[in-house]
């Protein structure tokens, strides 16, 4: 250490050029300390080594426990447990199928063997006994031929959800969704343009159009004449009556 390696340089100048023991004491003491915890930073490094060393040791067992495809113990054994669980189901399939055969071969036998007898007309309580018989033997098939349909169903889960290697098969994650293309902003309305300005009016159209203002004005103001009414027609004369002829004989009544 570069700093006990100093303290220890000027200790041995202070012991050579005999200076004040307080001084010399000093620098021991100093020395000391620092040699003391020199030593406590190297066991602290020495007991990091050796949690490494452990560490390390530890992962050397871990990475024991895993196969080549990397999966772990854990993993391990869950597969097994559900190889095991298949396993079962199918040699529970297989015996299931088995009965059903054979009892299915039994009601057979038992149907002949009734057919015989009712050609043969044996006595009834035989025909009886077969009959009772058979309905326990098909109510036998009926119940096992279910188990069978259970265990199969239970078997067909199991292997779909291993997948068709073996493995278990993953949840697909849902396919992402198409982004909806944003919104396109709409295009600002075209400014309107402004309005050519009027072109000013000369002091002579001005003045034409005051003069025509006001004349408009003080003929607004003035009484309305109303026209004429037209004078009725005088009548057409009568025609005159003609002068009635003269009746035969008159001289006569006229002295004539």
């Amino acid at each position: 250490n570069k700093e006990i390696a100093r303290l220890q340089s000027d200790l041995k100048d202070a012991e050579e050029n005999n200076v004040e023991d307080y001084i010399k004491e000093g620098l021991e003491q100093a020395i000391a300390d620092k040699k003391a915890e020199l030593a406590t930073t190297q066991q602290n490094i020495d007991k990091t080594q050796k949690d490494l060393e452990d560490a390390e040791l530890e992962l050397e067992k871990v990475l024991a426990t895993l196969d080549p495809e990397g999966k772990t113990q854990d993993e391990l054994d869950k597969e097994a447990a559900e190889d095991a669980n298949i396993e079962a189901l199918q040699n529970k399939v297989a015996d299931l199928e088995n009965k059903v055969a054979e009892l299915d071969k039994e009601v057979t036998r038992l149907q002949s063997d009734l057919k015989d007898a009712e050609e043969n007309n044996v006595e009834d309580y035989v025909k009886e006994g077969l009959e009772k018989a058979l309905t326990d033997k098909k109510v036998e098939l009926n119940n096992t031929q279910k188990a069978l349909d259970t265990a199969q169903k239970a078997l067909d889960t199991a292997l779909n959800e291993l997948g068709p290697d073996g493995d278990e098969e993953e949840t697909p994650a849902p396919a992402p969704k198409p982004e909806q293309p944003a919104e396109q902003p709409k295009p600002a309305p075209a400014p309107q343009p402004a309005p050519a300005p009027k072109p000013e009016k000369t002091d002579d159209q001005q003045a034409e159009e005051d003069y025509a203002r006001r004349s408009e004005e003080e003929y607004n103001r003035l009484p309305q004449q109303q026209p004429p009414k037209a004078e009725k027609p005088a009548p057409a004369p009568k025609p005159e009556q003609p002068v009635p002829a003269p009746k035969p004989g008159w001289k006569q009544e006229n002295g004539m």
